[in-house]
């Protein structure tokens, strides 16, 4: 019996030590995390910013196709700057302590998750866009003008959030293999009669 006791008690104190250093891993993690989105909410506000400057300017300088195409950049970019905006702010409210393991497992799936879906979403904007310019090609006048420049402007948005959901899921990737290696590095196994405990390093 005093066995066991002995062999609980090693266990515990062992648990509780590596506890201890694994929260202070996992707000580091969380923190690099948290950081990451922001920068990336950064880009997209600007990248919003310009295109809405850009398109109002263009619409009143161009006519036809173009004013269309600027028309929609301005548009389109509205909502990415209000997703930007949103993102960011709601990131800056995070509190990197606030998650155990399992809580950060969670957030890194869910990043990774929404990245994935949002580059589908973007693989369907750029198969839009050139749908309405070929719809267009049918059109006549200023609906042909409105279809093939509108379907220009989705496909270059498109394109921009393929290419930038597809970097942000590589880096979160990246980022999130370093916590499985962390904890698959620590086995606890019982055995009959004992209990072993490896780290690896």
């Amino acid at each position: 019996m005093h066995k066991y006791v002995v062999t609980l008690t090693m266990v515990l104190l062992l648990a509780l030590r590596l506890m201890a250093q694994d929260s202070v891993y996992l707000e580091k993690f969380n923190r690099e995390r948290i950081r990451t989105t922001k920068t990336a909410m950064v880009v997209l506000g600007g990248w919003s910013v310009a295109n809405i400057a850009t398109g109002l300017i263009g619409m009143g300088q161009s006519s036809g196709e173009a004013k269309y195409f600027h028309q929609m950049n301005a548009i389109w970019n509205v909502v990415n700057l209000g997703i930007a905006t949103a993102g960011y702010f709601g990131n800056r409210k995070l509190n990197p302590r606030a998650y155990n393991m399992q809580g950060s497992i969670k957030e890194q799936n869910k990043i990774e998750k929404i990245y994935l879906v949002n580059g589908a979403l973007d693989v369907a904007y750029i198969l839009g866009g050139l749908y309405a310019r070929e719809y267009g090609k049918n059109q006549s006048g200023k609906e042909q003008d409105r279809w093939k420049g509108y379907g220009s402007s989705i496909i270059l948005q498109g394109g921009f959030l393929l290419l930038y959901d597809a970097v942000n899921l590589t880096i979160h990737h990246r980022h999130g293999k370093a916590l499985y290696k962390k904890f698959d590095a620590m086995q606890i196994a019982f055995t009959p009669g004992r209990v072993v405990a490896t780290l690896n390093f």
